[in-house]
């Protein structure tokens, strides 16, 4: 008799087992966007579920700032749009970063990035604008 199994393959199986970055000091980190599909991936505000090492959980809101997000576009050359998977990219990043320096959750559950980084522009000179 054959079983009725979700393979890694299958886009059902991938929401119920999401993909989770683990920072070196232990908190892990998942797009709520990949596991709630009413959640856009796209703009430049972004939720996390965010696992401290004892394995307390908490939401975390990553906000790019307007300024700042449109100074990327402007130096990404039409590389980036507010669509685009970048901010999504950067907001997780900027989050693992602050979890591994501060070893805590930002206050207030929120990170608002109000000044681009030497690896933000870097890789809004470098990102694949034909990705959607």
């Amino acid at each position: 008799m054959m079983q009725n199994r979700k393979y890694a393959t299958d886009p059902r199986a991938a929401t119920l087992n999401p993909i989770q970055v683990l920072t070196e000091n232990g908190y892990r980190i998942i797009r709520l966007s990949d596991i709630d599909e009413s959640i856009s991936d796209g703009g430049i505000e972004h939720r996390f579920i965010v696992r401290d090492p004892d394995g307390y959980e908490l939401d975390v809101t990553v906000t790019l700032d307007a300024r700042t997000a449109a100074e990327l576009v402007r130096r990404s050359e039409g590389r980036i749009t507010f669509e685009s998977s970048f901010w999504i990219n950067s907001a997780e990043r900027h989050l693992a970063e602050y979890l591994w320096e501060h070893n805590d959750f930002p206050p207030g559950a929120s990170i608002i990035v109000d000044q681009p980084t030497i690896e933000d522009l870097d890789l809004a000179r470098r990102w694949n604008c034909e990705e959607k």
